[in-house]
């Protein structure tokens, strides 16, 4: 081995621990466990091989020569060409090789290897390595695709996607290389971003990537087909205008980076080399008859999201026949080739979700306008065109969401009888998390097209297919943050042959049930399902979907599965999981008693409290009050304020109720909401069942002297409210004059504040609305209403569209006491246009 290639384990770690360059990526060397510098290739070739962009005669094959990975500058590389030769043979002993070849590399390509290898046979595999300066690289295994027009009669490959380096050691991969395929095709996010879009942190991010050696085994085993989302160069991006404010620099100059390092470490033809910021991604591939792949690229040529992206109600721009999230050129191949196409299946593999999802339960639409619902008439353009073709068995694959799911592709997605028109396959992620499942989960009774969903667990997707069925394997791992994590199938569905719509052909292994109630048999949903082992550790947490089902891989092994609903009585059993056999558990729930006390939590994705806290609940409401977790926004006066709260069939939503405020100024401003003028000393249960339960906080002002506070929270059967009655006393001896009331804070997804008289607040700045009735509230996309109804109306709320708060002026003499009555109320919205007139009928 030449010194130019040696790196010694010492020299890897103190780079990984330097802090040269950019700090975010710096950062995340500096986290690498040791094992992992003795765990890459022989230098020169440490970061593996890969081969990809496979048709009937040729492959690409690929590598990088770098001595030194993660070095910020020249990855322990000379600063001048080096010669490296290769090596193809139809075996992997390498006694038959059919090509040899040298080429020599480039510094100003950072020594990367794309090797067009040509006149290959079709429908064979190959295996090939390279060498410098006597040292070589691990056999890698590639194959080409039959000729086109030819009889195939099977083909088996993977499809993945977003690969966060933070969300764990990509145990998928580790999966995904042990099976038999054909290849694999990855949809995109492959590295995530930084805020340094210099090329030195791009390429410093993909070496960083390609340390895990389950994804160089997986790039050794098979050949890849790429292609990128957002996160190559920066999170929503949209053609040529910039998805945050990265680092200062120009964005096309981050985009031509970004370009730049992506092309420089996967295996892609030579005529991908991106020009600036400009690279061709969109293609095609053939798979003989069988199959054709249109591979597209939804990023480089879209029009920027409307509206300001993010989910909203679709109006006005959204609708504009100009928006294009393929732009008009790649439209117009996709159209011409489907068109063309005499495949059996005819693939579109993109990046996100082409499936309408309607995220508010009620008549409002909310969508996110970052993916296909953004553009509706560009998707309506290439469904539509399916059907006046009739297109054979089209099929869509997406990835970015983090989650499986399985969809009906319609013309009309607010129709349920409408014509299916193709079938959809969205892969979770290989590591990323999805924060959002919570808020997908609430939406899908709005949603019938989607046939099945699971946010819970990190994988990929496995299609094999023939030419009478389509049948795709949702793989998942329990732990993406376990390298040993085992993994397994979810659940599998397939398509028949000129039968557009997936339909389930599994049990579905693991843990399977309904959770009703028991009386009158009717299916709950959003009641929490939580699977801890016999260690006492946590194996998942989800909730039931709007039929009340819940799905929890287990693998075999004993399991407590706790289930928490609020209205309901929680619920423990214990279960044994035997493997290849699936362990239905169908729970009949009873209606709660009206209590108040510690050991259970509202259930919901905001949810902050503890089991220590205290929850006052009955058949309809549920309230957890501080009795010690703390709230960074509330800091140090979070004791005694209500953190979580949820109506019955719904999950928590709040980040927190400030209940009460006592302050010597006028709340103003933009921060106006976290006052942290009311601290309790104690709470304690009262009385803890009854046809009252009670719980008092005790407490003062910290900027009003001498004046006493305590807040008492009341819940009686069948009320979907808690009452709150907070007495302020002046304890001195002189007058005092101070601002009361309450903040609330909501901070699910569509939140947006209401004020009585004053409908839906949609301003970004906070300003007083005097109401016309006692009452301010939030809600947001479940169609769950908060409200703060008072029983004295001389108050005024100041609010923005993400927060809303009472404000009233009390002067007190000596001794004397002003109390605050309240009710604090979580109800359905209800399917009116207006979610808080629901507030009105309270």
């Amino acid at each position: 081995m030449s010194d130019a290639f040696s790196i010694s384990r010492r020299h890897f770690l103190t780079l990984a621990g330097g802090t040269a360059g950019a700090v975010a990526v710096s950062q995340l060397i500096a986290q690498l466990p040791p094992a992992y510098a003795d765990e890459l290739d022989p230098a020169p070739f440490t970061l593996g091989v890969a081969s990809g962009e496979p048709d009937h005669q040729s492959v690409v094959i690929w590598t990088r020569l770098v001595a030194d990975p993660l070095n910020t500058t020249d990855g322990g590389m000379p600063a001048e060409p080096v010669k490296v030769s290769y090596e193809i043979a139809t075996d992997p002993e390498f006694r038959r090789i059919v090509q040899v070849g040298k080429r020599t590399t480039d510094p100003a390509s950072a020594h990367s290897v794309h090797i067009l290898v040509n006149d290959l046979a079709p429908d064979r595999w190959y295996w090939y390595r390279f060498e410098a300066n006597g040292v070589y690289s691990r056999v890698g295994r590639t194959r080409t695709f039959p000729a086109p027009g030819a009889d195939v009669t099977h083909m088996r490959f993977a499809f993945a996607s977003c690969q966060s380096w933070v969300g764990g050691p990509y145990p998928a991969y580790r999966d995904m290389a042990t099976q038999e395929l054909d290849f694999v095709v990855h949809l995109g996010d492959y590295i995530y971003e930084t805020t340094n879009g210099s090329l030195t942190e791009f390429r410093r991010l993909h070496a960083l990537y390609k340390t895990s050696p389950d994804l160089r085994a997986a790039h050794a085993r098979f050949p890849f087909i790429m292609t990128w989302d957002d996160h190559e160069v920066q999170n929503n991006y949209a053609g040529d205008v910039a998805g945050g404010a990265g680092d200062g620099r120009p964005f096309l100059e981050r985009r031509a980076n970004g370009y730049q390092a992506y092309y420089e470490h996967l295996p892609l033809r030579p005529m991908h080399r991106p020009d600036g910021a400009d690279m061709l991604m969109y293609r095609r591939f053939d798979f003989g008859k069988l199959a054709q792949f249109s591979v597209l690229d939804t990023r480089q040529y879209r029009t920027d999201q409307a509206l300001g992206d993010g989910r909203k109600e679709p109006t006005g721009e959204v609708f504009d026949p100009e928006r294009t999230m393929t732009g008009p050129k790649q439209e117009q191949w996709l159209l011409r080739g489907l068109r063309e196409s005499e495949a059996q299946w005819n693939v579109i593999a993109q990046q996100t979700i082409m499936a309408q999802f309607d995220y508010d339960l009620g008549p409002t639409k909310i969508v996110n306008l970052d993916q296909w619902d953004g553009y509706p008439l560009a998707r309506n353009r290439i469904l539509n065109h399916i059907v006046k073709h009739q297109i054979g068995n089209p099929i869509v694959l997406g990835g970015d969401w983090h989650t499986h799911w399985v969809n009906d592709l319609k013309t009309d997605f607010d129709d349920p009888r409408a014509m299916v028109v193709a079938s959809e396959f969205v892969g979770t992620s290989i590591s990323s998390g999805a924060s959002w499942d919570p808020d997908v989960r609430a939406g899908l009774a709005a949603n019938p097209h989607v046939k099945f969903y699971n946010g819970s667990y990190r994988g990929y997707v496995i299609c094999d297919v023939n030419e009478k069925r389509w049948r795709a394997d949702l793989r998942i791992v329990l732990d993406a943050r376990d390298a040993a994590s085992p993994a397994y199938t979810i659940a599998a569905f397939a398509v028949r042959d000129g039968k557009p719509g997936a339909h389930r052909i599994d049990d579905g292994d693991g843990i399977v049930g309904r959770v009703t109630d028991a009386v009158t048999g009717v299916a709950l949903p959003n009641v929490e399902v939580t699977v801890t082992r016999e260690d006492g550790s946590r194996l998942v947490s989800s909730t039931t979907d709007p039929s009340g089902e819940v799905l929890a891989f287990a693998p075999p092994g004993n399991y407590t599965v706790a289930v928490n609903g609020v209205g309901y009585e929680p619920v423990t059993r214990t279960v044994t999981v035997v493997d290849g056999t699936q362990t239905k558990l169908d729970l009949r729930l009873d209606r709660a008693a009206t209590r108040a006390g510690t050991g259970r939590t509202v259930p919901g994705p905001q949810a902050s409290a503890a089991t220590s806290d205290i929850v006052l609940s009955n058949e309809l409401v549920a309230l957890a009050v501080s009795a010690g977790t703390d709230d960074s926004q509330l800091t140090p006066v979070a004791l005694g304020k209500p953190l979580d709260m949820a109506a019955v069939g719904r999950l928590d939503q709040l980040d927190w109720i400030n209940l009460p405020y006592a302050s010597l100024t006028q709340p103003r401003g933009a921060n106006a909401w976290q006052q942290r003028t009311v601290r309790s000393t104690a709470i304690e249960v009262l009385s803890a069942s009854g046809p009252v339960a009670t719980v008092r906080a005790t407490g003062a002002s910290t900027t009003v002297a001498d004046l006493e506070v305590i807040t008492t929270y009341m819940i009686r059967p069948n009320e979907p409210w808690v009452m709150a009655e907070s007495a302020f006393t002046n304890r001195g001896a002189a007058p005092c004059t101070f601002w009361a009331g309450d903040a609330m804070d909501y901070d699910g997804a569509g939140q947006r504040s209401g004020v009585a008289g004053h409908g839906t607040i949609e301003a970004t700045d906070p300003a007083d609305y005097p109401p016309t009735a006692p009452w301010i509230g939030m809600t947001g996309t479940d169609r769950q209403t908060y409200g703060l109804l008072y029983s004295e109306g001389d108050f005024i709320a100041y609010a923005a569209y993400n927060w809303v708060m009472s404000q009233r002026k009390v002067t007190l003499a000596p001794g004397e006491t002003f109390t605050l009555r309240r009710r604090i109320a979580a109800v359905d919205s209800g399917t009116g246009a207006d979610p808080f007139a629901v507030l009105g009928t309270l």
